[in-house]
């Protein structure tokens, strides 16, 4: 075999094992999701939350927009607060989506998951977002997909 063929060979394998998927685990938010928002719901249960009014729990849910360097409580009158529990590996990424249709009248959030398997231990989020006001007669659905 001439020198030209070894080299082209070599250079095939070494791009076909080298441009193997590669797992991201990033996070990201879309839709109508606020999206430097954090929420403190400290004393609430996980689960499937779609709070319009403060009134709906009974603990108080702070909002910060600084980074967690501040909280006030949320302003329902502006915006709304969801909650949807995932348990996954522990190396995972979050894809956060809050979409509305109003011609049903429904607020659908849908968290994606991406898993890595770079750890073995799972972890569970209560994924908590605020969001621009839903009204409070939509009906909420949730989804969960992993990739």
């Amino acid at each position: 075999m001439n020198k030209f063929a070894f080299i082209s060979i070599l250079l095939l394998l070494t791009t076909l094992l080298s441009s193997c998927k590669k797992c991201d685990p990033s996070n990201s938010v879309s839709g109508i999701i606020i999206e430097d928002a954090i929420i403190r719901a400290v004393g609430i249960p996980g689960g499937q939350h779609f709070i319009v009014d403060g009134s709906e729990v009974n603990k108080p849910i702070e909002m910060s927009l600084d980074g967690g360097v501040n909280y006030t409580p949320v302003d329902y009158s502006q915006y709304s607060v969801f909650a949807l529990t995932t348990s996954s590996s522990c190396s995972s990424g979050y894809n956060r989506n809050v979409s509305v249709d109003a011609a049903n009248s429904t607020v659908t959030y849908t968290i994606t998951i991406t898993e890595c398997t770079t750890c073995t231990n799972n972890t569970t989020i209560d994924n908590w977002v605020l969001t621009s006001k839903v009204p409070g007669n939509y009906t909420p659905v949730f989804n969960i997909n992993k990739n």
